[in-house]
C-alpha cells in the first residue's frame, strides 16, 4: 500500500506541476471523475459486462479444452507425441494477428473475442494438466493397479487429485490471459467492451477515461485471480490435491 501511495503522489505531482502533458498523464482528479461518470453513473456497465462475458466464456472453453486434452494426452502417449508439435506451433503464433481474420469470419460480435480468449487460456492449463496427470507416485499407481481399478477410478481417485496442485496455478494465469485476449480482440474490431471503449476514448483524446478503463482492467484482473484462489479453498477435500505433509 505504501508503494501505491507513493505512486499516486508522484502521479499527482507530475500532473499538477505540468511536468507531463495532460494528454499523456491526466490528473488523478480527472481519472476519478471519469470513473465516477462511467461506473457510478452507469455509462460503462454495458462495456464492462460485454468484456466480462467474453472473458468468462473464453476462460471456460479454453480451460475445459486444456483439461480434456491434458487427460487424453496423459493416457494416449502416441497421440500426445503426434499432436503436441502442432499445438506448440499454434501457441507460438501471435493470437492478435489472427483477430482481424476472426472478425472477418465471425463479425464484430462477441464470438471472435471469445475465441481469442479461449486460445490464450487453454495452453497453460493443458500443459499443467499433462504434468499433473502423469506425475504419479509409483507406489500409489501400483496400488491402484493391484486392486484392479478402472481407468475412470484411477482418474477420479489418483490422477485428478494429484493434478490439482498443478492445475490451479495454471488457472491463475489462464484467467488473466483470457481477460487480456478478450480486450486485445476488442481493440482490433468491436462495437462494445472495454477494449472498444479504449479505442473510442483515444479517438476523442480523452486520456482520463482511458486511464480509468485501464484501472478497471487492473481491478478486474486482481479480482478474477482472487476468485480462482477462493475456488481453490472451497473445493471439496475429495477433489483437492493430497497433502504433501503426509
Amino acid at each position: 500500500m505504501t508503494f501505491v501511495g507513493v505512486l499516486i503522489a508522484a502521479w499527482w505531482s507530475a500532473a499538477e506541476w505540468g511536468s507531463v502533458s495532460p494528454l499523456l498523464l491526466p490528473p488523478p482528479s480527472d481519472v476519478l471523475e471519469a470513473l465516477d461518470r462511467g461506473v457510478i453513473g452507469g455509462l460503462w456497465w454495458e462495456h464492462i459486462g460485454i468484456t466480462m462475458y467474453e472473458m468468462v466464456m473464453g476462460f471456460v472453453i479454453g480451460t475445459s479444452t486444456g483439461l480434456i486434452l491434458g487427460a487424453v494426452f496423459a493416457f494416449v502417449k502416441p497421440l500426445y507425441q503426434a499432436a503436441y508439435p502442432f499445438i506448440i506451433a499454434l501457441q507460438s503464433f501471435p493470437k492478435i494477428a489472427i483477430a482481424p481474420l476472426l472478425v472477418v469470419a465471425l463479425g464484430y460480435g462477441t464470438e471472435p473475442k471469445i475465441v481469442v480468449a479461449a486460445l490464450l487460456a487453454y495452453f497453460p492449463v493443458m500443459t499443467a494438466s499433462i504434468a499433473g496427470f502423469t506425475a504419479l507416485d509409483p507406489d500409489e499407481h501400483n496400488l491402484m493397479r493391484s486392486v484392479r481399478a478402472s481407468k475412470w477410478q484411477e482418474m477420479r481417485y489418483l490422477r485428478l487429485p494429484n493434478a490439482m496442485s498443478y492445475i490451479f496455478p495454471s488457472l491463475d494465469v489462464a484467467i488473466v490471459l483470457a481477460l487480456l485476449g478478450a480486450v486485445a480482440a476488442e481493440l482490433v474490431g468491436a462495437q462494445s467492451g472495454l477494449g472498444y471503449l479504449l479505442v473510442e476514448r483515444q479517438g476523442y483524446g480523452d486520456s482520463a477515461s482511458m486511464f480509468a478503463a485501464l484501472i478497471l482492467l487492473a481491478i478486474a484482473g486482481v479480482t478474477l485471480r482472487g476468485a480462482v484462489q477462493l475456488l481453490r479453498r472451497v473445493l471439496p477435500r475429495s477433489i483437492a490435491p493430497p497433502s504433501r505433509n503426509g
